[in-house]
């Protein structure tokens, strides 16, 4: 169990169940015994010189202050190497099905045919925000199962919430295999839910080197303050197919939400009520010896400072 204070790191001696081969990292499933009946979990590794297991924390920290249904994730070591474990998310009678598989499904002719991103990463125009909303609401997809209140939230509404996180972290990663639906099976009837949201590491600038993120802290030269290095920040989602270039992440939230009110109403009261001192205690907890003392306030700055630009279309 985790308590306040330093986030528990643990270490694996685990043997792979078995490598899965999804996405653009190692990891594989094992049986996790400190958990209840000995859960089915998936280790991702951190790839080398990167922060993707303190920003994969982090981001499910900040989940969990805005009451956003996510997957969980802790910081675990393997091999002596660094990444993140997080339980499986479905259920004997669930599977998962990728946006893509799902978009190419509902209209095959504007989508194309599901390609693993990893093996193709080529721009996909047809990955618009519109077209991603229109799927959940007129497909009647469901929220995700959730203790928040989501009430009077649907799919769509939820999702408006996860490219909010996506600006608030400035996370550059939600292509279209970084969302998904549950589909569980009983009796013969198929129920269809929003996944919770998943793969959040590509955010923080936890690349960088500590050189450029005290530059960035502390230059007088505005263009390479953090205030623009956050607003470089990429989605994976376009406005419109001819688009040549995806959407900011703060551009791809705003846009969404012109359609659902409620979903701009709820989750930026959210982020309204979420402190800056929370959000330190988030950076704050990350052990010193995964993230400098440069690492961790670049990393703060950057929500605080995405923070204050999201809060200016809440009224």
């Amino acid at each position: 169990m985790e308590v306040e204070g330093l986030y528990i790191v643990q270490r694996l001696t685990e043997n792979a169940d078995f490598l899965e081969q999804l996405g653009t990292k190692e990891k594989f499933w094992f049986r996790d015994l400190l958990s209840k009946n000995g859960q089915r979990t998936l280790f991702k590794y951190s790839r080398p010189n990167t922060g993707e297991h303190w920003s994969e924390k982090c981001a499910e920290q900040l989940c969990l202050l805005l009451e956003l249904p996510h997957v969980k994730y802790d910081i675990a070591i393997h091999n002596d190497r660094d990444g993140v474990i997080s339980p499986n998310i479905v259920d004997k009678n669930e599977h998962l099905v990728m946006g893509n598989e799902l978009l190419h499904r509902n209209d095959p002719d504007e989508y194309p045919r599901p390609v693993y991103f990893h093996e193709n990463k080529q721009k996909v125009t047809s990955h618009t925000v519109t077209r991603v909303l229109a799927f959940l609401e007129l497909s009647a997809i469901l929220p995700p199962k959730s203790d928040f209140d989501l009430h009077g939230l649907g799919a769509a509404d939820v999702f408006c919430g996860y490219l909010m996180l996506d600006a608030l972290i400035s996370n550059q990663d939600r292509h279209h295999e970084n969302w998904a639906v549950i589909v569980e099976s009983q009796e013969g009837k198929a129920t269809f839910r929003l996944c919770p949201t998943y793969d959040h590491a590509a955010s923080m600038g936890r690349e960088l080197l500590d050189k450029e993120r005290n530059e960035r802290l502390t230059t007088k030269d505005k263009n390479r303050s953090i205030e623009q290095f956050v607003k470089k920040a990429q989605s994976q989602l376009y406005k419109f197919k001819t688009d040549k270039k995806p959407m900011k992440t703060v551009d791809a939230f705003t846009h969404a939400v012109q359609k659902y009110p409620a979903a701009r109403k709820h989750w930026l009261s959210k982020l309204d009520t979420l402190t800056e001192a929370e959000i330190k205690k988030v950076f704050d907890r990350i052990p010193p010896d995964l993230l400098s003392e440069v690492g961790r306030q670049f990393a703060y700055q950057v929500v605080i400072e995405n923070r204050k630009r999201l809060l200016k279309y809440y009224e």
